[in-house]
């Protein structure tokens, strides 16, 4: 009977998985699977590779070697994705609280929450 190792790290083990684009991949210098990302918060689900001494938010599944190519993505730290409705001036990168219509708005410090997205039927998504 082969030796048959237990343990070790199975891509489950990362959390929550997402697609997004890699702003920075291009034929000559693709994003790799293993890579460490962080988001860009200049565009929605939009990540760049981490420079020394970033917060890694997430690590590469595949290869692409184009802006326009869905990358999917371990989430680091994030265990959930929410739709939910906001008040006020929001933006991508941002942390939410509860508002007092039961949504969210902008925190004043960060706290754990990052919004991915700020959609136009009044609608954020939050990591959390």
């Amino acid at each position: 009977m082969p030796y048959i190792k237990t343990g070790g790290i199975l891509p489950d083990d990362y959390g929550l998985s997402i697609t997004v684009f890699a702003s920075q991949a291009t034929t000559d210098a693709p994003i790799k699977a293993g890579t460490l990302l962080k988001f860009d918060t200049s565009a929605p689900y939009t990540a760049v590779k981490c420079a020394d001494g970033d917060a890694i938010q997430m690590v590469a599944k595949h290869d692409v070697q184009s802006p326009e190519q869905p990358l999917g993505v371990y989430l680091l730290g994030y265990k959930r994705n929410y739709k939910l409705p906001y008040s006020g001036d929001i933006a991508i990168g941002d942390s939410v609280v509860v508002d007092v219509n039961g949504g969210v708005k902008k925190a004043a410090a960060a706290n754990g929450t990052f919004v991915a997205q700020v959609n136009s039927d009044g609608t954020v998504e939050v990591f959390e």
